[in-house]
């Protein structure tokens, strides 16, 4: 789902000045898994806010999140220049199903930056969220930690998602997939918002919030 160019612009730049200046800000108040990750995102302004509830959206995912659509989470994650730093291979269920229970998740991912596996694009295995939650171990180095046994594996199957800036990637929370190392001089961010059904009981902490009822 592509958004108009004048519109991805407006929106964007908003999006990626906010975010890198607060990574920026937070850097050295976090470390490991959150350093270069901004959660809650999405409530910092009337313009992310904006994104999370944009009804084309919602109506893209209506038919697969329901009764309902609340928000999970929403955040920016940022690949520095030359990060050797990889996104182990991993289901985002993994992760939200220590908060709550829900069938229906999903995710939009936009990419403030046109993606490639020169800067760490995401890989994706398509249909493999059909395979339930996988078995999972904490990994020692590296981002999405909660990884596959193998999570630096070539997966059979798996495929780059090459994407231009202010497109929209939609993929099911049990879907796998992970990112390799940003190779270029440039940043690369992107920012993601979770979406679950209504009736899940919560999701994550403040970030929660439900935009159609059940």
């Amino acid at each position: 789902m592509p958004l108009p160019a004048g519109e991805k612009e407006t929106r964007f730049e908003e999006v990626d000045n906010r975010g890198s200046g607060r990574l920026r800000a937070d850097r050295d108040q976090q470390d490991g898994q959150k350093y270069n990750i901004i959660l809650q995102l999405g409530l910092r302004s009337p313009m992310t806010r904006a994104i999370c509830s944009d009804e084309r959206i919602l109506t893209l995912i209506e038919d697969l999140v329901q009764p309902g659509i609340a928000i999970y989470s929403a955040k920016m994650v940022e690949k520095p220049p030359y990060d050797d730093t990889v996104c182990h291979w991993h289901q985002d269920d993994a992760y939200y199903q220590q908060t709550s229970h829900s069938d229906c998740r999903m995710s939009i991912w936009l990419p403030l930056t046109d993606c490639d596996e020169t800067n760490g694009c995401l890989w994706t295995v398509p249909g493999s969220h059909k395979q339930g939650l996988q078995e999972w171990t904490k990994r020692a180095f590296g981002f999405c930690n909660l990884a596959f046994k193998d999570g630096l594996a070539q997966l059979d199957g798996a495929i780059p998602v090459r994407i231009a800036a202010g497109d929209i990637l939609l993929f099911h929370a049990l879907t796998w997939h992970r990112s390799l190392s940003n190779q270029t001089d440039h940043t690369r961010r992107s920012f993601i918002v979770s979406y679950q059904d209504a009736e899940a009981i919560k999701g994550n902490g403040p970030q929660h919030k439900i935009l159609r009822a059940a």
